[in-house]
């Protein structure tokens, strides 16, 4: 009897990823990113090193002692972060991929009882994740060498990266095992996830996060002296030694972690049985449907059951395919949207009250960190949606009935991201909330005058623009991704991809060749990120400005022209990829057709009309 455990599912999941040829092009790529920041990392703590000991007189190999530290306190985060976004993009389709196959019940059939099936799941997703960590130890071992990073942390780094994995990778395969489809799965698992980020940041409870743990016992820094420069001090006999951690006290730290992992794994195995055979109907559409219920006995008893919009279902006119979006969708129906706006908008609107009373009159961080969560998430949510608009047509093989409509594929598409427009609504109210507030905030009611408000005012319809493009930017190049990728969940994934790689790319360049200003700016226009900074620093660029014109006035008209030329640039692209997506639908969607030669859909409505009623 061998000692060594079997583990064929863990075997299997392993053989089919290392044939497939994405793995190692992934692995090559991340390894070609994560040594992109390290050269950008070790160039900027060389910089700041050199500026932080030219006062102390320091020459020679000196002024370098202990720079390991500075460029280990920004690879790290880099780890962190990494896991965060990959782990559960990695994990969130281990169960439901069996779901969608119809192969979970066949494996139910095999001697393998639910525990071993989610541990071995478990192990099959954290070897890919781990094996890109390891590329990173030859770094940090290097870095190790370097100075400045002791061994209790470099080995209290390791396990609560390692714990990091392990926590981020349970809560994506309990959504997996509660959820039917990856997409749905995919959306919790970064919800919840982000969830436990807020509750850790409001609370203070940093051991529920091993990031948060590995910020607070290493990078705390003592008298504005980070651990790094602290080890300088001390090597020159300057300044009080500061205490090291030990690793064990790292490890008794990182129990809750553990904890947490063990309930939601446990959690896994109980829901995998129960939660194998559910039907693919919309989670979303129950819960709106218990909140319904709540509102509707609630109005019962304030108002008497009065209705002020009654739900109506009428006929299709000239779009058919709009209305079913619009009627037979979760996120379609006005009642249901308008519940998802009061759950969206309650909570933002006492955050900024309470960011408005406890911030200063011009250092609002608490509103600025609400408005950038408000973003990701109605980005978020625009993207799957759009990316799953014909991708879940074709899993729920409803596809071919929609094909054989006499409508074009033009007019399909066009339907489907019509049939998006109240969503869309829904998702830019509580971005404008934000910006309303600062509109607020930034106009002195006791005098008021043409030119205090202008600038205001000005800042309000900026990002009232800015807000309509790019959701409209993003909603048309999801649907185009979702066209050309037939899987939801590669849909999605491409498309989350496709947009934070554009948003990213660009703010990563600057300052790795640490541009000026004017450049900064043109380099920022590439980012769609640029469309909503540039409208942000136009209003507060008063107040933090210090450079006058000839004359001691504020030069104002800088910032004003960079938010125009930002939103006008994404006004432009939104309508080029609009129009490339339209023009290439009707190949990717397999009909070969000539939309000039089809009659619009109210003419062919009306002679089947007039078929049925036997007119001429």
């Amino acid at each position: 009897m061998s000692w060594i455990p079997e583990l064929p599912l863990l075997r299997r999941e392993l053989t089919e990823l290392a044939n497939r040829r994405r793995t190692y092009i992934v692995r090559v790529v991340g390894a070609v990113i994560l040594l992109f920041f390290v050269f950008l990392a070790y160039s900027e703590s060389i910089g700041a090193r050199q500026r932080f000991v030219s006062n102390a007189g320091l020459t020679g190999p000196l002024q370098y002692m202990g720079v390991g530290g500075d460029v280990f306190s920004r690879i790290t985060p880099l780890l962190f972060y990494t896991i965060q976004i990959l782990m559960p993009a990695l994990c969130c389709a281990c169960v439901t991929s069996e779901k969608e196959n119809n192969t979970l019940g066949t494996l139910m059939l095999t001697r393998l009882n639910p525990g071993t099936i989610i541990l071995e799941k478990f192990g099959s997703r954290l070897v890919p994740m781990l094996t890109l960590l390891l590329l990173t130890f030859p770094v940090l071992a290097h870095v190790h060498t370097l100075g400045g990073v002791d061994t209790d942390l470099l080995i209290g780094t390791l396990w609560l990266l390692f714990c990091e994995c392990l926590l981020f990778a349970s809560v994506a395969i309990a959504c997996s095992t509660w959820f039917t489809t990856t997409v749905v799965a995919f959306i919790w698992s970064y919800v919840l996830i982000g969830f436990l980020a807020v509750l850790t940041l409001s609370l203070g409870y940093t051991t529920f996060v091993p990031s948060a743990i590995w910020r607070t016992a290493f990078m705390a820094s003592q008298w504005g002296i980070s651990r790094s420069q602290m080890a300088v001090i001390n090597a020159v006999g300057m300044g009080p030694t500061v205490a090291q951690s030990s690793w064990l006290i790292t490890i008794s730290k990182s129990v809750p972690a553990l904890f947490a992992t063990a309930v939601f794994l446990l959690f896994a195995r109980l829901t995998l049985v129960r939660r194998a055979f559910v039907s693919q109907a919309s989670v979303l559409l129950k819960v709106l449907r218990v909140v319904d219920v709540f509102f509707t006995a609630l109005n019962e008893r304030t108002t008497g059951g009065i209705e002020l919009v009654r739900d109506s279902n009428p006929l299709p006119a000239d779009d058919p395919v709009a209305w079913r979006e619009r009627n037979k969708k979760s996120l379609g129906k006005a009642r249901y949207l308008f519940r998802v706006l009061v759950m969206l908008e309650i909570p933002t609107l006492f955050i900024c009250v309470l960011a408005a009373t406890a911030s200063a009159r011009n250092d609002f961080k608490g509103l600025s960190v609400l408005q950038g969560l408000i973003w990701t998430l109605a980005v978020l949510v625009a993207v799957v949606k759009a990316a799953t608009l014909f991708s879940s047509e074709r899993a729920k093989q409803t596809i071919e009935p929609l094909l054989a409509t006499p409508l074009s594929g033009v007019e399909l598409l066009s339907q489907k991201v019509v049939g998006m427009r109240r969503l869309l609504i829904v998702l830019s109210v509580p971005v404008l909330t934000v910006n309303l507030t600062y509109f607020l905030l930034h106009i002195d009611f006791r005098n008021i005058s043409a030119v205090s408000v202008l600038r205001p005012v000005v800042y309000l319809l900026l990002s009232i623009s800015a807000t309509f493009v790019l959701l409209h930017l993003v909603t048309w190049l999801s649907a185009g991704i979702g066209l050309k990728i037939h899987s939801q969940t590669k849909a999605v994934l491409a498309s989350v991809a496709v947009v934070t790689a554009w948003t990213v790319i660009p703010l990563v360049i600057i300052p790795l060749f640490r541009f000026r200003t004017p450049v900064q700016e043109l380099v920022t226009t590439f980012s769609p990120y640029s469309a909503v900074a540039a409208t942000e620093q136009y209003l507060i660029e008063p107040f933090m400005r210090t450079n006058y014109n000839q004359y001691g006035q504020v030069e104002e008209i800088s910032r004003l022209w960079w938010a125009c030329c930002a939103i006008v640039v994404y006004a432009t692209l939104t309508l080029i990829i609009r129009q490339v997506v339209r023009m290439t639908c009707p190949f990717l969607l397999s009909r070969r057709e000539n939309s000039s030669e089809l009659p619009p859909a109210s003419v062919t409505r009306h002679a089947q009309v007039a078929a049925l009623e036997g007119t001429p």
